[in-house]
């Protein structure tokens, strides 16, 4: 599948009529029936779900979850033809310490303005190792075999994925079949309707995603597209262990070290 054209869908989905199609039927896992008095968070019905208006909600899925567990992630799998960039996130919720894995084993940390790249020289081929190599704002470290760029004053400048791997479903309809408890935090669970944004948007083959009672947020979901081929794509918020990150040290020492010697030699 060509995934960046399923991610320009997601730019373009504006004023588009909805079409029917076909959908296989597929039951939510474990769902409780509704309840007559069921409440929606702003923005969810249940036969519709306004995206926009979940979004401009205050809650989000950096913080929301931090009132449930010490520590969480938002695991996401998608075909091995997507080109991984920031596909999974572990978030502190006491320090907002922030680990992300990207594409070619590498890793990321963010905290406040502190922003953290750790790049394991095994996963790169010669190019992609010439460029590292290259470029000034990283440091290789013999001992670990790996390279680091360490910049305690980052800020914002670098763009975050938080928050956007539930796009995808803004190109479907959905209608609310039950109740869950995900990991304790109550949620909706809707299914997909079988109507899509247009005709170039891909088939739902099957497709059900999790919304917090509370709060709007989505905590999960799993669907299948189909175009030119069948591809499964998950999400699951959850919490979790806040991983080792000793490299971040190691980061912050090299950065040290090069900043020492720059000192001296000038």
């Amino acid at each position: 599948m060509d995934r960046p054209h399923l991610v320009a869908l997601l730019v373009v989905l504006v004023g588009i009529v909805a079409v029917p199609v076909s959908l296989t039927a597929f039951d939510p896992p474990t769902a409780n029936s509704l309840s007559a008095d069921q409440t929606y968070p702003a923005g969810a019905g249940p036969d519709s779900v306004d995206f926009e208006a979940l979004d401009a909600d205050e809650h989000n899925v950096s913080y929301a979850p931090r009132e449930h567990w010490d520590a969480y992630v938002l695991n996401y799998t998608e075909p091995d033809e997507g080109a991984r960039v920031e596909g999974v996130y572990y978030i502190n919720s006491t320090t907002g310490e922030i680990l992300a894995d990207r594409w070619h084993d590498a890793k990321v940390y963010r905290h406040g303005k502190t922003y953290v790249f750790y790049q394991p020289a095994s996963g790169l081929d010669e190019h992609r190792r010439e460029m590292f190599e290259a470029d000034n704002q990283f440091v290789y470290d013999d001992t670990t075999d790996a390279f680091y760029r360490y910049d305690p004053h980052v800020g914002k400048i670098h763009p975050t994925t938080i928050g956007r791997h539930p796009d995808i479903l803004e190109l479907y309809t959905w209608e609310a079949v039950g109740t869950e408890n995900h990991y304790g935090v109550p949620v909706l669970v809707y299914r997909a309707t079988g109507e899509r944004s247009g005709d170039y948007v891909p088939q739902l083959v099957e497709g059900t995603f999790e919304l917090g009672v509370d709060d709007g947020v989505i905590y999960g979901f799993d669907i299948t597209v189909r175009e030119e081929g069948e591809y499964h794509y998950t999400y699951d918020v959850a919490p979790t262990e806040f991983p080792d990150h000793e490299w971040v040290d190691t980061a912050e020492r090299l950065a040290g070290n090069t900043t020492s010697d720059n000192t001296s030699s000038s």
